[in-house]
């Protein structure tokens, strides 16, 4: 940080994210001059070596060759030891790096040209024995893979846009370009939504990164000492186990009835928030066999169930197994996922006399882009103050528009008139079964929401306490969903930011140091001060961070909070069921982000529906309370 500035442009690199890619290349170009050199000799010690046509050329592409290699590795060794030098903000040090560039940009104009030569050569040369051709044009190949390596890095660091503007209306349209770029792979449908969500989704990013010149490492090493401080010092706002929880959430009550009855519908009714997910989830979750599952019944020729479903099928027979469903037991699938329209389906279950629609969480590039408009927008048809997730919001009404037009619900309930209606889904399917919960009790005052990991920037406080009415939500510890929001966002922007500004240790440092305590650290290691630990400097202190430009959204509904109170792992990184606690937890306390790999496996569906049966109570069955 800032981002390196060479040859004319700005690149997708710092000037000290070179160190490692260069004591690669300095390693391989070492190893290489050997090579060379030991093939020099053998050419000469041959006795065959003179009956080259052009035994000079010959010469002269080895030594050409060694020296320019020679020249290329204490280049690179020069870019290891500037690019090595300073903190992340310390670019005073690496101030050589852009010259040094230069002259490598120049040495592979003349490494092409040498390679070129040495093809030309392989290719007209007669005369020489395979003893002498043979070493020399693997000597060309693979100097072209070399270079080959070179470009791909070039083009992996390049900046199709190349400059930073501080001008905030340049900035919009630089934001709105890369997410173009970005999501080049998604298909125009011919409304605005994919201009529109892009337009949202650029100036989101220009509020948050103006004024800030970032490289992806740059955050990468924020969050590595984000991660350390959260879990060396002793903050209260960063304490998993501290005095926020036993302060804020009280225990569940599984000796209670009800709430014991309310803890087996979450465990009955998860599966069908997994079953929307399909063929990708259910090949997951079945390594081995998934595959050879599906294609076992998967007939290209044979019924077709589901229009919106791929040629083989496989989305509904992976429904079909996840679930326990059979065919007369689902009523509409649509498996096209689009933006502003997640994939959804209606079940019946005749055990629980319950109607359900479900629908998948992020699992596509436009599911993503729904996650990422996540400006607040005001419910219809409710108070001003009732505001939601502008992506979600819209993916809802999109469900709600289909449900209309061709009467699903209508005739659902028409066939099944005495069972309740149920509205469920997980992380972005959580969401926006919420807020298609708000949609639909107008029209169906009983219908009732289980989200399973909803996201933590869904609904203000008014609509929370509205939603409490109908809606039960599920957190399982440090998922980031449930903490992901604009103000959390904004928060963890500024502790990166200053991490990095009060840091002074060079980055390749830092990822070493990181990686090495990653695999010695036991998360159940106690607080630590921050002067422990070498990643972090005691001044590294989050910053007061004013996010009152936005206004604060929260998950949905009544929360229960399975948090983790044992962080020991397995062989497997399993936990038992004694690694855990359920609580009732407050809406407001998921306000920051916690950085961790956990944060991640603790989000997978299919973690939650295997913790959710390890920790259900050992009791006989019970009627449902949903």
């Amino acid at each position: 940080m800032p981002a390196l500035r060479a040859l004319g442009r700005r690149w997708y690199i710092g000037s000290d994210d070179l160190f490692f890619p260069s004591l690669f290349g300095a390693g391989v170009r070492f190893i290489w001059c050997c090579v060379l050199g030991y093939v020099y000799f053998s050419y000469h010690t041959s006795p065959n070596h003179k009956e080259c046509e052009n035994p000079k050329l010959i010469e002269f592409y080895l030594i050409s060759a060694t020296i320019l290699i020679l020249c290329i590795f204490i280049v690179k060794v020069a870019i290891i030891f500037y690019s090595g030098r300073g903190g992340v903000m310390q670019v005073e040090k690496r101030r050589p790096i852009p010259s040094l560039l230069f002259v490598r940009a120049v040495l592979m104009f003349v490494e092409i040209a040498l390679c070129a030569f040495g093809t030309y050569w392989c290719f007209t040369e007669k005369g020489c024995k395979n003893d002498i051709s043979t070493p020399v044009r693997l000597i060309v190949f693979s100097n072209w893979l070399i270079i080959g390596m070179d470009v791909i890095f070039i083009i992996l660091v390049f900046d199709p846009f190349g400059g930073y503007y501080n001008d905030r209306s340049m900035n919009d349209k630089l934001w709105e370009k890369r997410c173009k770029w970005w999501f080049c792979c998604i298909p125009d449908t011919g409304d605005n939504y994919n201009h529109n969500a892009f337009n949202d989704i650029a100036s989101i990013l220009a509020s948050q990164f103006e004024d800030i010149d970032l490289v992806v490492s740059d955050v990468a090493v924020g969050l590595m000492i984000v991660s350390h401080q959260q879990h060396y010092c002793d903050l209260k706002k960063y304490s998993i186990n501290g005095h926020i929880f036993q302060t804020k959430c009280s225990p569940f009550n599984f000796d209670d009835n009800a709430s014991r009855k309310l803890f087996q519908d979450l465990v009955y009714y998860s599966r069908y928030a997994v079953g929307a997910y399909g063929w990708p989830f259910y090949i997951m979750m079945n390594t081995c066999t998934g595959c050879f599952a599906i294609c076992q019944e998967c007939s290209i020729c044979g019924e077709t169930h589901s229009d919106s479903d791929n040629v083989c099928q496989s989305n509904y027979i992976a429904l079909k197994k996840l679930t326990g469903l059979e065919d007369g037991d689902i009523l509409y699938t649509d498996f096209r996922s689009n933006i502003y329209c997640p994939s959804f389906y209606i079940a019946v279950d005749h055990d629980k006399t319950t109607i359900i629609i479900a629908i998948r969480g992020t699992l596509s590039l436009q599911d993503i882009v729904t996650d990422m408009v996540c400006q607040p927008d005001q419910l219809p048809d409710y108070p001003e103050h009732f505001l939601a997730h502008r992506g979600m919001l819209h993916s809802a009404r999109n469900i709600f528009k289909t449900l209309e037009e061709k009467q699903l619900l209508q005739k659902a309930l028409q066939c099944y008139p005495d069972f309740k209606l149920l509205v469920l889904g997980h992380s972005l399917g959580a969401g926006t079964a919420t807020i298609l919960s708000f949609l639909l009790r107008p029209l169906y005052p009983d219908v009732q929401c289980i989200a399973f990991g909803p996201p933590g920037g869904l609904l203000s406080t008014a609509a929370v306490e509205e939603s409490k009415e109908f809606v039960v939500s599920t957190v399982i510890d440090k998922e980031f969903s449930t903490r992901l929001s604009i103000k959390s966002l904004t928060e963890l922007r500024d502790n990166v930011l200053t991490a990095i500004r009060t840091n002074s240790r060079p980055k390749w440092l830092l990822t070493l140091d990181h990686v090495f305590k990653t695999l010695r650290i036991k998360q159940d290691s106690g607080s630590l001060r921050s002067e422990e630990s070498p990643l972090i400097t005691p001044e590294i202190v989050a910053e007061d961070v004013d996010t009152d430009q936005y206004p604060s959204l929260y998950p949905p509904g009544n929360i229960i909070f399975l948090h983790k109170t044992n962080h020991d792992r397995t062989c497997c990184n399993k936990s038992s069921n004694t690694d855990y606690e359920v609580l009732r937890a407050p809406n407001d306390i998921f306000d920051f982000i916690s950085v961790s790999p956990d944060m991640i496996t603790d989000h997978l569906p299919d973690t939650l529906g295997a913790l959710l049966h390890q920790l259900q109570p050992i009791d006989s069955p019970v009627e449902t309370c949903i």
